[in-house]
């Protein structure tokens, strides 16, 4: 009896001697595990560097180093490369035997070259969307700088106001008289050139409503002194036209159809030059388009009268004005003009063509 009791004593005091090595073993580890937890959850491969070389002699290291690669590879599920390569690079330090490290790291290097890879395309997109943002935008405000008048607030931002062609009269009219008309007349046929001087005088007068602008265009001119090979003809243009615009457009560009008269009055001599043309005209013109404070303004038409006209094949004229402001008073503002007009007809034997150069001063309205 006493035997079995010694025995039994013995027994116990033995295995509780295993057990309370056991678990200090296993309190030691976990501590050092949550430590880990810690560095990680930091992402400080420095503090994770200071456990593991602090007990890389430890009988139970292999267990520091194996939980650690367990937090790697949970980094990589993760996707966190960065701290998955510094905290695989700790672990190399530490042990350079450990060659599920090694190839660990390499897996990691490619994968983390291959995400910043992706975010380097993902950035050039986006840089690539907000460029071509901002040109919309750029655009847009071309756009309304063009259509609005803006000033600036005390913020330094711009604020719209108003639409530019807005003003107080639905209305606009000019008128200019040409002091000068520098006159080539030519015909081809019979090698006829005169250079000739003459005056001339026009009118414009528009009225815009919401879509819509019409309005008409007048224009006269006369030849009076030939300089060269006078043929003894007095040569003379009138032009009545409406026209019309539609919508924004409309407010600078014109279709336009009306009558014109191309005079030849001749004083009992032999001109090879074509008789008068009452004609219809049909055609397109523009007005106050702006370079700088210069309006730019002009015509191209189309003489439907040659088709009753035996010798002439085509007929067609046109012209362009560049108006220069000299003086701008309350209401009226005066303009320095320069001109070039043209006629020309496609005869069935040549080509007769009378050019102008004018010089014109005159007047428009301006919407105060």
């Amino acid at each position: 009896m006493r035997k079995t009791t010694l025995k039994t004593i013995v027994v116990s005091v033995l295995f509780a001697a295993c057990a309370s090595g056991v678990f200090g073993v296993d309190a030691y580890v976990s501590e050092l595990y949550r430590q880990i937890d810690i560095a990680f959850s930091d992402k400080s491969e420095n503090t994770l560097n200071n456990i593991l070389s602090k007990n890389s002699t430890d009988a139970n290291y292999y267990l520091l180093e194996n939980y650690t690669m367990k937090k790697i590879r949970r980094l990589l599920l993760d996707e966190d490369y960065e701290f998955a390569q510094k905290a695989s690079i700790v672990v190399i330090d530490n042990d350079l035997d450990n060659t599920d490290a090694i190839e660990m790291y390499s897996a990691i290097s490619s994968s983390l070259e291959n995400q910043k890879e992706r975010q380097r395309e993902i950035e050039r997109k986006k840089q690539e969307e907000l460029e071509k943002l901002q040109v919309e935008r750029e655009k847009k405000r071309v756009a309304v700088d063009k259509k609005y008048v803006s000033t600036t607030s005390a913020s330094g931002d711009a604020v719209y106001t108003k639409e530019r062609h807005e003003t107080y009269t639905d209305n606009f009219w000019s008128f200019r008289f040409g002091l000068f008309n520098g006159d080539y007349v030519t015909e081809s046929k019979n090698s006829y050139d005169s250079f000739r001087y003459g005056i001339s005088g026009a009118f414009t007068y528009e009225y815009s409503f919401e879509q819509l602008t019409i309005g008409i265009d007048v224009d006269a001119e006369a030849t009076l002194l030939p300089f060269t090979n006078d043929d003894k003809t007095i040569l003379a243009n009138i032009s009545f036209v409406p026209k019309i615009g539609f919508g924004e457009f409309g407010r600078y560009c014109f279709i336009r159809a009306g009558f014109a008269s191309i005079v030849k009055g001749e004083n009992g001599s032999e001109s090879v030059l074509s008789d008068t043309l009452y004609t219809p005209v049909l055609g397109f013109s523009w007005n106050q388009i702006q370079f700088g404070s210069v309006n730019f303004s002009g015509n191209l038409d189309y003489y439907i009268g040659h088709l009753a006209t035996d010798n002439i094949k085509a007929a067609a004229g046109g012209g362009i004005n560049f108006a220069i402001p000299i003086a701008d008073m309350e209401k009226v503002q005066l303009n320095f003009n320069l001109g070039l007009k043209d006629i020309l007809y496609i005869k069935d034997n040549g080509i007769e063509n009378r050019a102008s150069v004018i010089l014109a001063i005159g007047a428009e309205n301006v919407g105060k």
